[in-house]
């Protein structure tokens, strides 16, 4: 198996923008690429598959297993492919002194070289400085390329790799040099997304045609040498899906889902039927339960309000018993409604009789362990809203204990109602089977 790991000095530093090149190039030379992103971030994945036009898949060193992780890699990879894992945050940046979850033990639990991206704006030969720190702060680093990012010249770069090479004994693979047509727009939760993006198309082929000339393919792919992986034992779970029809909300507004939970539901025996909440009126005829991931319901509050024939038929079908299972987004969905930073409110489902009100700052961000039913799994949370109780009675239940791994922080989540269970945390269901088949056992109680 080929592939590489494109790691960053920092967040910033043009991880994306190499990635989305890299996978672009590679497949316009005729190359098939198996991508994945580090981390659980939803966003990059989705760049990654409008460029391919397949999926690309999260492994997140916290969150799940070494063979786990090992287990996916191998299963979305074949012989004849080149695997692109975009990192996260900086190469050594993670959880703790131990740096669970980041770029870098990603790459070592996968036996992967690393591509190191360097913004080089601004610095001559202090880039050389960056590569050696990030090639040697440990003895298994793994670094064997370099890109420069914001590079102005050839001239400049043939400075920079000599120097490097000399210097670090890392090879220098390539450069991108600025070009504002490159830049991402960022809105408050990350990037925005690719099927939002004004010429997208035209934008990635811009930017190959400039890695065409700027990028050293043959030395990229002798980097990107033969690996092996361990055999590992893993099992799916003994579940039985048959029965199930999930309708999966999925448009502009709900858009992050780890696709290795959609294709084990499916691998398990469920039908996924997708639906719009900004545009259908009604739910998948033949849905008996709803999977409502995370998005953006707070930027198309008021186009998700106007759809109230929608709303009311999730509501009632909440009130009648049909299983629920919604996280982040989602729950903002469920909630009666969405209080934008100038007060304004925007209706929503109203299953749950409490609002969710957007806030400037980030509420909870990070790794969390999670615990319902008495089983646990790790998750991860990212929103800048919080759950505004009401001066009624409330007509749920909060079933989730959340903790910090790595300090002394609890709170609590999860809100229940009849068969609805949402909450902010994201949850991959690799993480821990045991906790998939509580929520199992919740939608299964659509053909009980």
């Amino acid at each position: 198996m080929r592939g590489f790991v494109i790691a960053g000095t920092n967040s910033g530093c043009g991880k994306t923008t190499t990635a989305m090149g890299l996978m672009a190039l590679l497949k316009s030379k005729g190359h098939p690429i198996a991508p994945f992103k580090a981390g659980p971030d939803y966003i990059d994945p989705l760049f990654h598959r409008k460029i391919l036009g397949k999926p690309s898949y999260n492994l997140d060193s916290y969150m799940l297993s070494k063979s786990a992780i090992t287990y996916l890699f191998k299963k979305h990879t074949t012989n004849n492919s080149i695997a692109i894992v975009e990192g996260v945050m900086g190469m050594y940046d993670g959880m703790g002194v131990e740096a669970f979850g980041s770029t870098y033990e990603l790459s070592q639990k996968l036996n992967l070289p690393v591509i190191l991206v360097v913004n080089c704006k601004g610095l001559y030969q202090s880039v050389a400085a960056i590569v050696k720190g990030f090639a040697g702060l440990k003895d298994d680093a793994g670094v064997k390329g370099v890109i420069f990012n914001h590079c102005p010249s050839a001239g400049y770069y043939n400075f920079l790799k000599s120097l490097v090479e000399k210097e670090c004994q890392v090879s220098c693979v390539g450069y991108i040099p600025s070009n504002k047509s490159f830049a991402l727009e960022s809105r408050h939760l990350g990037l925005v997304q690719a099927e939002e993006v004004e010429g997208f198309t035209e934008k990635v082929q811009e930017l190959v045609n400039i890695l065409k000339e700027t990028i050293d393919i043959d030395k990229l792919l002798e980097i990107n040498h033969l690996r092996s992986l361990p055999e590992v034992q893993f099992e799916l779970p003994n579940i039985n899906l048959s029965g199930l029809h999930i309708g999966v909300a999925y448009d502009k507004a709900f858009r992050f889902y780890y696709q290795d939970n959609l294709e084990l539901l499916q691998e398990l025996g469920a039908q996924l039927h997708f639906f719009s909440p900004l545009k259908d009126k009604v739910l998948p005829e033949q849905a008996n339960c709803l999977y409502l991931g995370g998005g953006y319901p707070e930027v198309f509050a008021k186009e998700l309000s106007g759809n109230q024939t929608l709303l009311d038929q999730i509501k009632t079908k909440a009130q009648k018993g049909m299983p629920i299972y919604a996280e982040c987004g989602g729950l903002m969905y469920l909630a009666h409604s969405i209080i934008d930073l100038e007060e304004g409110k925007h209706k929503m489902a109203g299953v749950f009789n409490a609002s969710v009100q957007m806030t400037r700052r980030l509420q909870k961000f990070g790794y969390a362990n999670l615990t319902y039913q008495g089983y646990s799994t790790k998750c991860h949370e990212f929103h800048r809203s919080k759950v505004v109780v009401s001066d009624k009675a409330c007509n749920y239940s909060v079933k989730y204990q959340l903790s910090k791994p790595d300090r002394d922080l609890e709170w609590t989540c999860g809100l229940q109602y009849n068969n609805s269970l949402a909450g902010y945390a994201h949850v991959h269901f690799y993480s821990n089977f045991q906790f998939l088949k509580q929520i199992v056992q919740l939608w299964k109680k659509a053909i009980i």
